[in-house]
């Protein structure tokens, strides 16, 4: 959590707090697939935050769309919510790359809530992930056309902040 909330002020200049601990309802949970439903859970952020901020929930569980067998995380920028699921996320790996990878799907998750689409540059941290190893492989950092996207909505992205 504090790698998060270190990180994602300094690369996208925001106030980060932290709110608490939310219990996802099992109205949400897909027992058939012992997963849960990411467009419910990021509705439910929505619901719960201030009308002004962004909401994020860091979800200790694994989630999926219609369509896709998972999701590492979900935005709906409308909503200016979203949400990343960290199950997956904590596969074949160490607890330091584990934090790295959470870091790069909030500021992917956040990126879409900002006005981003997916990315063609694979190091991008917009880039689309199929699994862990393409989360390991982007950076966390946004390439400069995404870069030049934000500072265009007013967000000046730091230069250690872009590839």
């Amino acid at each position: 959590m504090e790698a998060v909330l270190s990180q994602v002020p300094r690369a996208l200049g925001a106030d980060v707090r932290y709110v608490g601990l939310l219990s996802l309802p099992s109205e949400v949970l897909d027992e058939s697939r012992g997963q849960y439903l990411a467009d419910s859970v990021v509705r439910l952020v929505a619901y719960r935050k201030s009308v002004d901020s962004i909401g994020l929930l860091l979800a200790d569980a694994d989630g999926y769309i219609p369509g896709l067998n998972f999701v590492f995380g979900l935005a709906i920028p409308e909503l200016r919510a979203a949400s990343v699921f960290l199950r997956r996320l904590r596969l074949w790996t160490d607890r330091a790359n584990y934090v790295r990878r959470v870091v790069k799907e909030v500021l992917h998750e956040l990126g879409h809530i900002l006005g981003l689409g997916h990315c063609r540059n694979s190091l991008c941290v917009m880039s689309f992930s199929n699994s862990v190893l393409d989360v390991d492989r982007k950076l966390s950092k946004f390439c400069s056309r995404c870069a030049q996207k934000l500072a265009r909505t007013g967000i000046a992205v730091p230069a250690e902040y872009i590839i």
